[in-house]
């Protein structure tokens, strides 16, 4: 499964929407049940699933599901 599957996956389950479709551009704020807290539950979604860990600084710098596909990409092709 790509990443872009697997977070795509990931953010059905946590905002419990199977027909959420997400894109590169988006970003907290998007979609009304997105807060910090969804943020965390994104994360810890991404590294069980993927068997990857974030350090603070990729966390920081992730901004849109295009930086969090990104970074996880470059984590499991590692």
């Amino acid at each position: 499964m790509s990443t872009a599957a697997a977070i795509q996956a990931i953010f059905r389950t946590v905002f419990r929407s199977p027909q959420l479709q997400i894109h590169e551009a988006m970003q907290t704020g998007d979609l009304p049940q997105w807060d910090s807290f969804k943020n965390v539950e994104i994360l810890l979604a991404c590294e069980a699933q993927l068997k990857i860990r974030f350090h603070s600084k990729e966390i920081d710098a992730i901004r849109t599901v295009g930086d969090l596909i990104a970074i996880c990409d470059k984590k499991r092709s590692a």
